[in-house]
């Protein structure tokens, strides 16, 4: 009795296969006959043509015998054109179903490296993307069925179970659904990659951040992401390569210059990473991280008067914080302006007593000061003389 079933069942798909392909089979033979049915109302004499006739037979005669003469070709050439544009048709959608299969082999994959894993959550997210790509493989609604059943969605499991055994339709991802589904895969994949960078699982972050790209490729965020995981790793490189990506993608992220900026400088880019920082800084003109970023860049340089500009914005910006203050006072000190510099630190102290480094070059200032003797006024001057 099985074998009975299973060979009725073969018969209906079959059925089905054959029932489904008849109306793509003949739409070339009505394309040819709707286009031959032009042409020959194109061959057909207008009003004026049949009043021209009887005024000129002879010359009548001549035209309808060269009109009965081009009518063929123009019907034959009229439906090669139709047959090439149905084999072109026919072409592009056997390549497009081609891709989507393999796309979705690809996301099966990915589900079942996740289920040996025990990542539960990524494997649902990834079968999913395998039916949301080609809903007929049978192999992923069978998986899934399995893994519905296990993470306790039996209704979802009887659905499932219903499309390998052929009793339902797969109903195809609508395109709003489709873009629903790939910003939750990215924004998943990205938090995947995050957690791994915590643990410093470059590797794996870097694949998870490249799996957030393949649904969301204009990600400007995940490619800074991917770039940053790149440094870490030490592909330099690959590093650029995706922080140049994620410019292009978004030529207004002025944290992704500052990232930039740094991985240039620590591989001997100064005068580039000094760039890049400037551009981060007017980006974001009201960041006093960035400011301060810049500022100490600058001073490593020994470019002073951008350091002492830079961290001048960034207590503007955050007047409250004594360290700033406090090393703006340093920078000062080192450009020679001693007044300025014993300004920063007593504001620097004034916010946090306990800036010590801060106190002890205060005090230092001050006892230069002190001991500096004072240029003679001129009434020391005028007795001198006497």
């Amino acid at each position: 009795m099985p074998t009975n079933k299973f060979a009725l069942l073969n018969i209906v798909a079959l059925t089905a296969l054959i029932s489904s392909s008849v109306p793509a089979a003949f739409s070339g033979n009505e394309n040819s006959a709707h286009v031959a049915k032009q042409a020959k109302t194109a061959a057909k004499p207008s009003v004026v043509e049949k009043i021209g006739r009887k005024a000129d037979p002879a010359g009548v005669d001549s035209k309808s015998e060269t009109a009965q003469a081009e009518a063929p070709a123009q019907e034959e050439a009229s439906a090669g054109e139709a047959e090439e544009a149905y084999a072109a048709a026919v072409e592009n959608a056997a390549a497009a179903r081609t891709m989507a299969q393999n796309q979705s082999l690809e996301h099966y994959d990915l589900a079942r490296y996740y289920w040996s894993r025990w990542n539960l959550k990524m494997a649902d997210l990834e079968y999913q993307a395998a039916i949301m790509y080609y809903p007929e493989l049978k192999v992923a609604h069978r998986d899934f069925c399995l893994l519905s059943l296990f993470t306790a969605h039996p209704s979802r499991a009887v659905a499932e179970l219903m499309m390998v055994v052929g009793l339902g339709e797969p109903i195809p991802f609508t395109d709003a659904e489709k873009v629903t589904f790939k910003n939750k895969a990215a924004k998943l994949h990205n938090q995947q990659g995050i957690a791994y960078g915590r643990k410093n699982r470059w590797d794996r972050a870097i694949s998870e951040f490249k799996w957030a790209l393949t649904y969301s490729p204009d990600n400007a965020a995940i490619e800074r992401s991917l770039a940053f995981s790149y440094a870490n790793k030490g592909d330099f490189e690959m590093a650029e390569m995706s922080y140049q990506r994620s410019f292009s993608e978004d030529p207004t992220d002025g944290y992704a210059h500052a990232d930039f900026a740094f991985l240039l400088a620590d591989n001997g880019g100064g005068d580039k990473a000094l760039k890049q920082l400037s551009e981060a800084v007017k980006l974001e003109p009201r960041d006093p991280a960035l400011h301060v970023d810049m500022g100490w860049m600058a001073e490593s340089k020994g470019d002073l008067a951008t350091a002492q500009t830079e961290f001048q914005q960034a207590v503007k910006l955050s007047p409250k914080h004594a360290g700033l203050w406090a090393h703006l006072g340093k920078v000062l000190e080192r450009e020679g302006k001693a007044k300025d510099a014993t300004s920063a630190y007593s504001e620097a102290l004034a916010l946090d007593p306990g800036q010590d480094e801060a106190k002890q070059r205060l005090d230092n200032l001050k006892n230069r000061q002190s001991e500096t003797p004072s240029a003679p006024t001129g009434a020391d001057n005028s007795r001198k003389e006497s």
